[in-house]
């Protein structure tokens, strides 16, 4: 029993007043800490994350208490702050115990007990209780300690800023929760949620130590399951902004703090990543998806501050972290996820009563954009988070802008267009990367201008080697060679090799003017819209995204009506590029012209009327300007129409069977013109309905193994369309019209089957009889078993599988059949040999995906399964 209306106050005057009447014995609670939490985490424990982390939907509320001296009493009541939560009846006299009650909600606060009787009751002193839970009911809000170089905007709320944090960020970098300018963000990306299964490509981290703390992560739980990847740096390690004492820490309780300071961010978990997006690649299977699905709503449902997913499959088609994986089937599969995503995230809302967002971090270069129809993908997503970056890197020693909005000064046309051929002499397969090229082709797809999310990039990639005396134009170094990745020391912001956070390249290559130090002058590409330094004397080049470049992709934005930017990462930031993100964006919004709304029309969709009827039909329409409206009506002559401003006469014509017709209404207001129309249907006055007439069927002959046609004349009296049903037992009819085929199949002796053909008109049936004789042919080419090569016998009876050999080629049979010489075709399928040539392509032979065939000169590899489709032709056959 729950009640939530005695106020201290109140319990105050009932307790002055009892005091004469001898109330009970003051209780006292037990001096053990009052914690409880939604979500028990194992702090101090090393594990899988279902050992270590369990959650449950109601707490067991346990108050042990005394009353030392004095009467006892016979009820109690207990208070959260100044509501009483529970109460019950005791056994008169009652003096100690324990209160045990379920409740259901997160917070933090000061527990009383009442012992009572008929004189009253009596207080016991307060002490804290903590009901944790991952919404962070519990919790203050975060106190931030922000790098003051973080400015204040006053951006338009509805434009995306979004960023990355990154889990492992609390370790070598220093950067927790705490340090996120939160204010200026609408959106937290929270790298990365792992996929139990099969993750090869996380072996090149940290010499396999990472992937040894996904495999102990996800102990017990079934492959394609979302665990945390590191429990301590998630929720066990004691972080500023929480108390080390509270049930839940690390990151997690930062995260459920801040969405308590500001709960209008969105922080979604971002599943996948460069080397965890391996379990992506199974996801063709259902069987697989709905695991994972299903494991993202309990996720989901257990850490209540995350505000939807954010789905980072590195990448569909292919050329991601493993070479090895990738499919042309991905692109679908990825619609399919999305899709899935949508409608269980779409039923947790009601459940949950919240919102939840589904987005997705995209490869942008043309090759990546190409396998998935975005558009496809888009109406089950909020955003889109196109990674415009890491357009160039020290994974070559070719230079180039890494995250550029046009292409560079040094690129031609051709080269920028994906025109022309490249230095090999071989065509181009598409443009250049650049972040214009990539937000052009996903518009071209269809993708939704307010879905798409530009990236920026707050690091820099570089290289070594990049000489002046190496470069092609004189003084621009992306278009010299370079020998190897940028390197440095993680005092400098270089946590690996070839990439530099943003704060070390301020610190140490550009400085506070902005101008370069240390031996470094920095670039502009005017054309490109992007930045690099470069020190020429010993060969060092960084290209990266600066405030101005940063500005610039701001202005992008608006200028092509995108939902916002976001960046990869927030640790890698000291504010320069945040601000700029504001900065870009902020630019005066010209508000649209006011559009002159269409008129409001109502019209009913559709009327039945019997022949012969006059019926008036009126619309009404109103604008919502106040203008006035004209009327248009028009429609099939047969109805012969009157009409008069808002309505129209309609006279019924005389039919004979049901027939439908058209009324079209156009409503102007002298700009817009809104159209309706209404279906008209006539009914036909009742006649007795006649069975069909329908004619004998011919007697049939024909040998097994062989087809001929079946056919049968019939019509109805009244006109009415008539269905077919034929039935030959034993064989096959193929077709459900008047003429059909018969396909006999093998008879050991002739034989005469009686078939039939029902046709009815839906509601009488007519039914016709017919004898089919269907002859044994007798093999009259035996080949004698023993001979070299020919291993079939016509006196064996064969199954499905078994094969032979008949005048040296190969047969297998697909089914049962006795005496039927092989050849490609009916029972027998020739065997094509499976060692690897690449033979020409013939018109009888079934191929399935991947077969190979030459044709006319050109080899072709088949799609799917094929039979008689012609290389060349497109469809099913791809040009190798």
């Amino acid at each position: 029993m729950f009640k939530y209306l005695t106020t201290a106050a109140a319990v105050g005057a009932a307790l002055a007043s009892a005091a004469s009447f001898a109330a009970p014995s003051t209780p006292s609670i037990n001096w053990k800490p009052q914690n409880y939490s939604f979500v028990d985490v194992n702090i101090y424990g090393r594990g899988s994350y279902k050992q270590l982390i369990q959650a449950k939907d109601v707490v067991d509320i346990q108050i042990e208490w005394n009353a030392w001296s004095g009467k006892g009493g016979d009820s109690y009541k207990v208070y959260f702050d100044d509501k009483v939560v529970n109460e019950g009846t005791l056994s008169a006299g009652t003096t100690g115990g324990t209160i045990r009650f379920p409740y259901h909600k997160s917070g933090r606060h000061q527990l009383r007990i009442a012992l009572c009787d008929s004189s009253g009751c009596a207080m016991s002193a307060s002490k804290p209780i903590v009901i944790a839970d991952t919404d962070g009911g519990h919790l203050e809000p975060l106190k931030l300690n922000v790098n003051p170089n973080n400015k204040k905007f006053d951006t338009d709320p509805n434009t995306v800023v979004g960023a990355y944090f990154v889990e492992w960020g609390i370790y070598g970098r220093k950067f927790d929760v705490t340090q996120i300018p939160a204010d200026n963000i609408t959106h937290l990306l929270y790298g990365f949620i792992p996929v139990c299964g099969p993750n090869d490509s996380l072996s090149e981290i940290e010499n396999g130590n990472s992937l040894r703390a996904l495999e102990l992560a996800c102990g017990g739980s079934k492959d394609y399951e979302v665990v945390i990847h590191d429990p301590w740096a998630a929720v066990q390690k004691a972080l500023p902004g929480v108390s080390s004492k509270d049930p839940i820490r690390g990151t997690y309780a930062q995260l459920m703090a801040l969405k308590k300071r500001n709960p209008d961010l969105k922080i979604l978990p971002s599943v996948g990543g460069w080397t965890l997006s391996d379990p992506f690649f199974d996801f063709d299977k259902k069987e697989n998806r709905d695991t994972f699905v299903s494991s993202m709503r309990e996720f989901l449902k257990t850490w209540k501050f995350y505000d939807g997913i954010d789905i980072d499959w590195e990448f569909p088609g292919g050329d991601g972290a493993n070479p090895d994986l990738g499919s042309e089937k991905d692109g679908e599969v990825y619609i399919i996820l999305m899709k899935e995503l949508r409608e269980m995230l779409d039923e947790l809302e009601i459940e949950m009563g919240r919102e939840f967002e589904l987005t997705s971090a995209i490869g942008t270069g043309y090759d990546k954009i190409e396998d998935v129809d975005y558009k496809q993908a888009a109406q089950y997503m909020d955003y889109i988070f196109a990674m415009t970056y890491d357009f160039a890197g020290g994974w070559n020693n070719v230079t180039g802008h890494q995250t550029a909005i046009y292409c560079g000064s040094h690129m031609s046309a051709d080269e920028c267009n994906g025109t022309g051929v490249d230095e090999n002499g071989e065509p181009r397969k598409g443009p250049a990367y650049t972040l214009d090229n990539a937000i052009q082709l996903l518009l071209k797809q269809g993708v939704p201008s307010d879905k798409l999310v530009v990236g920026t990039a707050m690091y820099g990639r570089g290289w070594e080697g990049v000489y002046p005396q190496n470069a092609e134009i004189e003084g621009n170094p992306m278009t010299a060679p370079a020998n190897g990745k940028l390197k440095g020391s993680t005092s400098q912001g270089v946590w690996e090799a070839g990439v530099i956070d943003y704060k070390g390249l301020k610190a140490h290559m550009i400085g506070q003017d902005e101008q370069g130090i240390n031996g470094f002058e920095v670039g502009y590409d005017e054309q490109a819209e992007a930045a690099y330094v470069w020190n020429r004397q010993k060969g060092t080049l960084v290209t990266y995204d600066s405030p101005r470049s940063v500005r610039a992709k701001g202005r992008y934005v608006r200028e092509h009506n995108l939902a916002g930017l976001f960046a990869w990462e927030i640790d890698a930031d000291n504010g320069d590029i945040l601000n700029a993100m504001h900065e870009g964006l902020a630019g005066e919004v010209v508000p649209p012209k006011p559009k002159n709304k269409a008129p409001i029309v109502t019209l009913v969709e559709q009327i039945t009327l019997n022949a012969g009827d006059v019926h008036v039909l009126t619309a009404t329409a109103t604008d919502p300007e106040g203008k006035a409206v004209t009327f248009s009506w028009q429609g099939d002559a047969a109805l012969n129409l009157q009409s008069e401003n808002d309505s129209v006469i309609i006279a019924a014509p005389k039919v004979t069977t049901d027939s439908v017709y058209t009324v079209n209404l156009s409503v102007s207001d002298g700009v817009n013109t809104v159209n309706r129309s209404v279906k008209v249907t006539v009914k036909a006055p009742v006649v007795e309905n006649k069975a069909p007439v329908v004619g004998s069927v011919a007697a049939l002959t024909l040998d097994e193994n062989t087809s001929k046609t079946l056919s049968v004349t019939a019509n109805d009296p009244e006109g009415k369309a008539l269905s077919y049903t034929w039935r030959v037992p034993g064989h096959t009819v193929v077709g459900n019209g008047a003429s059909v085929t018969l396909k006999a199949g093998e008879v050991a002796k002739t034989t005469t089957v009686k078939g039939s053909v029902a046709v009815t008109d839906g509601k009488h049936t007519v039914t016709r009889e017919f004898n089919v004789t269907i002859n044994n042919v007798e093999v009259t080419e035996p080949t004698p078993p023993g001979n070299d090569d020919t291993t079939w016998d016509p006196n064996k009876v064969y199954t499905g599988g078994n094969t032979v050999k008949y005048k040296g080629v190969e047969y297998r049979a697909r089914w049962w059949t006795k005496g039927a010489i092989p050849s490609n075709g009916g029972v027998w399928a020739e065997i094509i040999p499976d060692d690897g040539k690449v033979r020409a392509w013939r018109s009888d032979l079934v191929y399935t995906g991947g077969d190979k065939v030459e044709h006319n000169g050109e080899t072709y590899q088949a799609r799917w399964w094929t039979r008689g489709q012609t290389p060349g032709n497109g469809g099913v056959w791809r040009k190798l």
